[in-house]
């Protein structure tokens, strides 16, 4: 078998740029030996192979280039995915994520030039990158995505589109591309030996969600004003949540001893019912209200010395939150378990015990009321139903 050769990645001096000539055809890389023309290179030889040695079509001199195109999609996607907030949401970061190596590996290629093995070649930069297959999934999805705004926006041709389609997803099981473990459930003698090694108000976050059974996202957004305190089992009905988008309610049964946690944070907010109950701005108060309590360096009027006194002016830099987000709530939990010589666990892992526990008890039904899930299937009774199924639950143990 004769050997194939590869064309060279070479100097242009004129320039100081790096090209690649390919049937007598120069590429313009960028900077000579910067990282950004090697990676160029590296992707326009690959589908050159790829190609059985073939130039891709030349694009024409209206068409944009895909940095161009992951532009204008981004800046539209900034637009789109908000929350209630008008902050950008988990899809917004998975845009940016996806569009980066594009824009890395093919800015200044046309969008015609942007086949399936182009496809190809960034999902498997982002397989050895050890990236899991299900965002490798989502990455490659959204690349398709921009395609698909741009060809409604007449930026990109249709056929171009339709290429890209036949990009399937990684499979399971056929694939390098690692699996993600399953979340797994943290039990209750873990999370106790962990508490005394969180500050409070974080302490009582992780208890809320255990005994409810709610999701991260539902204790981190919990407000006064989303809370029913009528009947003996009050109703949260978080103002944002997973599944709002496809216009499903959430309505989380919270029981007595969750009530006895929450009701000094009530108190304590009831001039600001639409504020989060849970803060780092209250975690910072509290520690300094506890560091004054353990401090022993005062000075002979029993006062605190000057140098403390300007220790305890906040950083102007970098004021605290308002409320906790992903990062942080995960990041304090971490931390804790660390300090506490336990192996650590994450948040979601709550939501897991807890409908664990209730499926032990009281079944599956129970357990997807309490937790929430439901299908398309599910009607406006049934899921009446199903939460009276979950504050008979909360009753007993929540």
């Amino acid at each position: 078998m004769p050997r194939q050769n590869i064309p060279s990645y070479r100097l242009h001096k004129p320039t100081g740029q790096a090209i690649v000539v390919l049937q007598g055809k120069m590429f313009y890389l960028g900077q000579y030996k910067s990282k950004e023309s090697r990676a160029k290179y590296n992707a326009l030889i690959a589908e050159f192979l790829a190609n059985d040695s073939k130039l891709p079509p030349i694009r024409s001199r209206n068409e944009i280039t895909c940095e161009e195109l992951a532009v204008k999609f981004l800046e539209w996607a900034e637009g789109y995915y908000l929350d209630e907030k008008g902050k950008p949401t988990s899809s917004f970061d998975i845009c940016n994520l996806s569009m980066g190596p594009l824009v890395r590996h093919y800015g200044g290629n046309g969008v015609s030039d942007f086949g399936p093995l182009s496809l190809v070649f960034l999902r498997d930069k982002w397989i050895e990158a050890g990236t899991k297959r299900e965002t490798i999934n989502k990455f490659c999805s959204t690349v398709k995505q921009a395609f698909k705004w741009g060809v409604a926006h007449e930026l990109v041709p249709a056929d171009v589109l339709h290429a890209l389609q036949a990009v399937d997803n990684l499979k399971a099981g056929r694939t390098k591309a690692g699996e993600y473990e399953k979340v797994e459930t943290v039990p209750d003698e873990i999370v106790d030996a962990t508490l005394p090694f969180m500050q409070p108000v974080v302490r009582d976050m992780v208890q809320i969600q255990r005994l409810a059974g709610m999701r991260p996202q539902d204790v981190r957004n919990m407000r006064g004003c989303d809370i029913d305190r009528r009947g003996d089992v009050w109703v949260y009905k978080p103002f944002t949540h997973k599944n709002k988008h496809r216009k499903q309610e959430r309505a989380i049964a919270i029981g007595p001893r969750a009530q006895a946690i929450i009701t000094p944070y009530l108190i304590e907010k009831i001039d600001e019912p639409e504020a989060c109950l849970f803060s780092p701005k209250d975690t910072q108060r509290l520690q300094k209200v506890e560091k004054r309590r353990k401090r022993k360096s005062l000075n002979k009027k029993g006062r605190v010395q000057p140098s403390q006194v300007s220790r305890a002016i906040p950083n102007p830099s970098r004021p605290p939150r308002d409320q906790y987000d992903k990062n942080s709530y995960n990041r304090a939990i971490y931390r804790a378990s660390i300090k506490a010589g336990i192996e650590p666990w994450s948040p979601n892992q709550l939501r897991h015990s807890a409908g664990t526990e209730v499926r032990d008890k009281y079944g599956l039904e129970y357990a997807q009321a309490v937790l929430g899930h439901s299908n398309a299937k599910t009607t406006e009774i049934y899921a009446e139903i199903n939460f009276e199924k979950a504050a008979k639950v909360m009753r007993e143990i929540g």
